[in-house]
Order: C-alpha cells, then structure tokens, then sequence
C-alpha cells in the first residue's frame, strides 16, 4: 500500500518543529535576551557603621561600646549608552553614605562593563573604568539555582561564590508573585587600600597602643605598613527570571587587622551593617519585572507556540500518512 509523500513530509516537519520547542527554551532563549541600554536602578539602605578604634589614633575604645553612626546608603546603576556597544553595557555607578547632620562617609562614582548576554563583569581598555570580574547587580537572565555566581568586592578585588539558599516568591508596589532566588555570601580578604579613611601606615607606638601591649617589639617612631582584613556576610536575593539583585536583607562588613604573628588574632576596627528599606525592595522589583513581556514571550510563548504548532503538523502529517489511498475504479 502506498502511503502518502506529503503525509510523511509535514511529519518530519512536524518533529522538527516539536524537537525544536525545548531546544529554544533551554539553549537559545538566554542567548536572544540582553541588558538593555536604559538601566537605571536606584537603591536605598540603612544601618550604621560601628567604630572599635578611635580612626585617628587607632586607640581601642572602651569593651562593647563601639561609636555608632546611622548611615542612609543610596546606590545608583545606570547605563552609559555613549559607552556601550553592541556585546558590552558600560554601568555609571553611584554612591552616597550620609550620616547625622547629612555628611558624606562615602561618596563615589564609579563605571564598569557588563557582558550583555551573560551579565558578567568583563575588563575594558577604556579610561576610567573600574574592570571587575564575577557578578555585580545582576546575575544575568533565567537564574539557575545550580549556577555558580562569584560575587565581585571592588575593595579586595576578589570574588566570593554566591550559595544557594532557597527560592521564594516576592511583590513590589505593582507586580506580585516575582520568583526570586535567595543566596548567601560569605568571604575575606585584605583590602587593596585602607578602608574608612584609616591610615596606610601606623607608627609603632599606635601599634603597641592597639595591642594594648607596651612591650610588643615596635619601634615607637617608625611608621610600618599596616594590612586590613574585611570580610563580608550577606543574604542576597535575586530575580529569577531578569537575573537582578532585588534585595539586600542583611549586609555586613567587618574591618580588622591580623595580628596573629603576634599571638592576638584579628583585631576588629569597625563593622558596617545595613539592609535595604522595604519601600525600595519594592521599586526595583517593580523595575525589574518590567521585562517579564520579553522574557516571558521568549521563554514562554515562543517554545509553547512551537510545540502547539509542530504537534499540529504532526497529526495533520500521521493522518495523511496513514489514510488509506483511495482505489483506482475498474476500467
């Protein structure tokens, strides 16, 4: 019996078509999708900075009664399209620590450069920019849980590995239901410069002062170099599908010195604790699920609309194939 030609065509097309829905969803989508050239992210934090020393002669301060200072921390991200091209996304980054009476404890501008499909951190040869590796404040589009996600620190130029946590659902101000992904980071290192406006180097009687030990090996007058420690704890929470940093519930840094060499462990000088205000968590979600009509047409739409349209075909392609041909008539 004859079966028909076009019939075992359309099903060949078909289980192209059907094959093809999962092939996009899972290897061409996060390929389709970029960073956009109008990112402009504002978030908004409080906590304090704790200081242990006294910063300007590095004298302890009485046990358990650190001088603390309230601070509003107010970071901004957003594109530099001038800069930009069409692989990589130059960022103009932002950011005001304002304390009592509104003085400035940090306020810088820096840039850096994104991979558009990956949202990584990628080196530049432009001027001023500030070339960092891992992640920054996006984890890029379709987060996978079982991904591996090293966390950039501008001050000891490392990364840390974000760890799973678990997933969760969040809601700004309009979108509700964002799947997120919680993550904790937790690392150390010695920062490339003072932090906090604490000197480079200390005089051997400030050493012996901080050690609390009049006898320790020191010089009274000469300067020696001096290496801090920070180290970093931190609940981080992430868009799932836009790949943004949504959330900072808990970020802590802690400064020191390692005086281990002289029987003393790590010295603390200072811990910077702050969390991010729950009316900005709501803003940036909002401004991150602004993209879910791309996102989900590409990862939902799109490969749905193959598999519908590939299984039509399919079942149009088996019917046809295998109808029974009709019988010439006797002549």
């Amino acid at each position: 019996m004859k079966r028909s030609r076009a019939g075992l065509v359309l099903i060949i097309i078909g289980v192209i078509i059907v094959v093809l829905a999962p092939v996009w969803k899972w290897a061409i989508a996060p390929q389709v999708v970029k960073l956009p050239d109008n990112l402009d992210v504002t978030s908004i934090y409080e906590g304090a900075l704790s200081l242990y020393i006294d910063p300007a002669s590095l004298s302890p301060l009485p046990p358990d009664t650190p001088v603390r200072i309230p601070l509003t921390i107010t970071r901004k991200d957003i594109s530099d399209p001038a800069k930009s091209n069409g692989s990589t996304a130059v960022i103009k980054e932002t950011a005001v620590a304002k304390g009592p009476g509104g003085k400035d404890f940090v306020n810088y501008t820096k840039y850096y450069a994104l991979d558009r499909k990956t949202a990584k951190n990628v080196t530049s040869s432009q001027a001023n920019l500030t070339n960092r590796r891992g992640y920054s404040i996006t984890m890029g589009f379709f987060v996978n849980k079982n991904g591996v996600f090293p966390f950039w620190d501008d001050d000891t130029e490392t990364v840390t590995n974000l760890q799973f946590i678990k997933t969760d659902t969040m809601s700004g101000f309009k979108y509700k239901d964002i799947p997120v992904v919680v993550f904790k980071a937790q690392g150390s290192g010695k920062t490339k410069s003072p932090p906090l406006g604490l000197p480079a180097t200390v005089s051997g009687s400030q050493i012996k002062g901080l050690l609390n030990n009049t006898s320790a090996p020191f010089n009274d007058t000469q300067q020696y170099p001096i290496d801090y420690i920070k180290s970093i704890t931190a609940t981080v929470i992430v868009d799932q599908k836009a790949g943004s940093i949504v959330d900072l519930p808990k970020y802590n840094e802690t400064y020191s010195v390692d005086a281990s060499a002289l029987g003393m462990g790590n010295i603390k000088l200072a811990s910077l604790d702050y969390a991010q205000t729950p009316e900005s968590i709501k803003d940036v979600l909002d401004n991150s699920a602004k993209s879910y009509m791309l996102l989900n047409a590409v990862e939902i739409w799109i490969p749905v609309a193959l598999l519908v349209i590939g299984l039509i075909i399919l079942i149009i392609g088996l019917i046809l194939y295998l109808r029974k041909p009709k019988e010439k008539a006797a002549a």
